[in-house]
């Protein structure tokens, strides 16, 4: 996209226009985007809820004996938070007002924050033509919209590694300590206290700092000071929160990096299941569409820029793409949220690629026609098309996400306006446990609880509910373990249950799920339960096909289109009183 003589004056009205259009993407993924990882519940949002209204679910992972999972993470989640449960001592509202606000602020909020950033250092250093292409594709990016908005660690990293490569830009194109630390700082900190794998992207921004100083050690002995003290009050500071929170000396991050890599047999994340490198092309297809195209692409345009380009793009873009992606192919444990820290970076890559291109092609056209308006109706056409094109595939793609998987969220808020109680009620789930939102959706007093399903591995138990949270998150909890075994302990019976939410699907009987409801297409239920509420959800086991299954298409055109989307419904059920 254009706009490089506007930017020297100041923000063209395109600039303000791709800005708010970021931002009003933004919004929308904080209102409706779905959770896709059960991970996130029970790891982060639930402990979170733990620390904000006492109670929530415990994983093995937050056990004592294995602490690989930080409290440090979720602090500042917590003090966000602060403000909202200050203001219900004085208005009534549901709590999952917590879980929305905490996405704006501090989850959404921090990212496009970064996004700006990382925009504003792209423009001063590779151009403005670069940077627009850079906020659009990264504001359109269905991964972008779910990862900027996750509760997990890897999107920390995200945002983090969108700051810090503003800064190696700067640096790289005017070398500043200053830069240089602030870099260091935010890749420390999504390392530290989110993913400390995400510090491997700092790998070429440290061989580019000794190989530019090299010739006068002063000054890297000066920055390598500085930036060990930064890293090393970080990294005090972490220990210093989990170990009063696990009572216990430890660093997580280290707990983390030797479980992932020196686990022992039957221990390490391979026995959540293994997927073939594929899985990671797919999965980048889907979240980046023609902009992964466009990003490998620039990986290799890198290679022949200008000696000054040159070095800005393998800096932040290639060499940390190329070191991320085979290491974490090599793994035989795949996840989505592995890839989420190099999403800004397959952005930006793609975004040089397409700046580099239409300058080329531009000038290209020019010298053939010597005409500057078939030129500029050119770039025009080029610019319109391809924004339209790519720009419309990828907003279909994210609202394909709502509507066939925001059903858990939907449903879990009929639950949280449910009336209040003054003992404890069950919430129950059976298989479809791995879609539960976050205790954010339960009113107080309301508790989730398990049912035996054909899930045979560990579920998760409950944080001690204490009047000291402190006591809650160093109690070590009964019936865990790190080998993915189920314990019994974790679930009750039917009869325990007040309320139950499931699938209508058909059941699986040897494992012994519950048989509530007796018609998947208009839901009824046995005697003795009442229907409050159904939402369609996908089928994963229906026979779904054509463009409906990945992107969205308006009601109005589906009978023209290949739209063959098979639904079921998640109802939530209600025991009637005796």
């Amino acid at each position: 996209m254009d706009g490089t003589k506007s930017i020297k004056k100041g923000p063209s009205v395109l600039v303000y226009t791709l800005l708010a259009f970021n931002l009003i993407l933004r919004l929308y993924s904080t209102l409706f985007m779905i959770i896709s990882d059960c991970d996130e519940t029970f790891n982060y949002w639930e402990p979170l809820n733990l620390l904000v209204r006492g109670f929530g679910k415990e994983t093995w992972e937050y056990s004592p004996v294995y602490a690989i999972r930080s409290y440090a993470y979720l602090i500042p989640y917590y003090i966000v938070s602060l403000p909202i449960t200050l203001l219900g001592q004085f208005v009534k509202f549901p709590p999952y007002v917590h879980f929305y606000w905490i996405r704006l602020i501090a989850l959404n909020g921090f990212n496009v924050f970064a996004e700006r950033k990382l925009f504003a250092s792209v423009s001063s250093s590779l151009g403005p033509q670069c940077a627009n292409w850079f906020i659009f594709l990264s504001s359109i990016a269905p991964g972008m919209s779910h990862g900027a908005v996750a509760l997990l660690p890897s999107s920390l990293a995200l945002g983090c590694v969108s700051l810090a490569t503003s800064y190696v830009l700067l640096y790289v194109t005017t070398p500043q300590l200053s830069s240089a630390l602030y870099a260091v700082a935010f890749f420390s900190y999504g390392g530290i206290y989110g993913w400390p794998f995400a510090l491997a992207l700092a790998i070429p921004f440290g061989l580019f700092i000794f190989a530019s100083s090299i010739q006068n050690p002063e000054n890297l002995l000066s920055f390598a000071i500085r930036a060990l003290a930064i890293v090393g009050a970080m990294t005090a500071l972490i220990v210093a929160i989990d170990s009063a929170f696990y009572k216990k000396l430890l660093l997580v991050p280290l707990n983390i990096i030797t479980y992932n890599v020196f686990g022992g047999e039957g221990e390490g994340p391979e026995i959540f299941g293994v997927e073939p490198f594929i899985y990671y092309v797919h999965n980048l297809l889907l979240n980046f569409n023609a902009t992964l195209l466009l990003a490998s692409a620039g990986c290799f345009l890198s290679f022949g820029l200008r000696s000054k380009q040159r070095t800005k793009v393998i800096v932040t873009c290639t060499f940390p793409l190329a070191i991320w992606l085979s290491v974490f192919a090599s793994q035989e444990h795949k996840e989505e949220r592995f890839l989420y820290p190099i999403y800004p970076l397959i952005v930006l890559s793609a975004s040089v690629f397409l700046s580099w291109f239409l300058t080329t092609s531009t000038s290209i056209i020019r010298s053939l026609t010597s005409s500057d308006k078939l030129t500029i109706l050119y770039k025009q056409f080029f610019i319109v098309a391809f924004a339209t094109v790519v720009g419309s595939i990828s907003i279909l793609r994210i609202m394909n996400l709502v509507e066939n998987y925001s059903a858990p969220i939907t449903i879990f808020r009929q639950v949280a306006e449910l009336p209040p109680k003054t003992t404890i009620t069950n919430v129950c789930v059976g298989r479809e446990w791995y879609h539960f939102p976050a205790s954010f959706f339960l009113p107080d007093n309301y508790r989730l609880r398990f049912l035996r399903s054909g899930f045979d591995g560990l579920l998760p138990g409950d944080f001690k509910e204490s009047s000291s949270i402190l006591e809650s998150t160093s109690t070590f909890p009964d019936d865990m373990n790190n080998k993915n075994m189920f314990s019994a302990g974790k679930v009750i019976s039917l009869e325990q249950c007040d309320y139950y939410v499931d699938n209508t699907g058909p059941i699986d009987e040897e494992s012994g799920e519950p048989f509530i409801f007796l018609n998947s297409a208009h839901p009824e239920v046995v005697a003795g339960w009442d229907i409050i509420g159904c939402e369609k959800i996908i089928d994963p086991a229906g026979k779904s096909s054509g463009i409906g299954r990945i992107l969205w298409v308006p009601v109005a055109i589906r009978k023209w289109v290949p739209y063959n989307v098979d639904y079921m419904n998640l109802c939530l059920a209600e025991k009637r009183s005796q």
